[in-house]
């Protein structure tokens, strides 16, 4: 009997510990499809990506929600972008992705590198994981 509860505690804890993992894994490819839309114009990953109630402050201070993020995305002046650094932090059905990242913009036939430091905050929605929040900060540009 003891082997047994042995047998079953160790597979519950690998069990969860893969499934972690696994979450880690979706949520890194997420933010990487995401900031990559940017420069790709890509509204239809970042459609799936994004919750319906979506609400993100900019780096300007302002408040926008999905359809703002998709038309903003959909006539970006990005070039290319670039996952610098990122932390994902999971918290139950919630998980906050912590990152920076870098970019090259294109306005006017100059070129600009800036850079980001984000937090998104995901939720888990019927199996998948939705951004639901995100913060952004601009670090500056060279």
């Amino acid at each position: 009997m003891k082997h047994l509860l042995i047998t079953l505690l160790a597979t519950c804890l690998f069990t969860a510990s893969y499934a972690q993992t696994e979450d880690i894994a979706v949520l890194k490819q997420h933010n990487e499809n995401w900031i990559g839309a940017y420069s790709k114009k890509d509204t239809a990953a970042l459609n799936k990506i994004v919750a319906d109630d979506l609400v993100m402050i900019t780096p300007n201070g302002s408040r926008i929600g999905k359809q703002t993020l998709l038309a903003n995305v959909s006539k970006s002046a990005y070039v290319s972008a670039k996952v610098d650094s990122v932390e994902v932090k999971l918290l139950g059905n919630t998980a906050l992705v912590i990152a920076k990242a870098s970019f090259v913009t294109n306005t006017g036939g100059k070129e600009t590198t800036g850079h980001t430091s984000y937090m998104d905050v995901y939720e888990k929605r019927n199996g998948r994981w939705v951004a639901v929040g995100a913060h952004v900060t601009f670090l500056g540009q060279r």
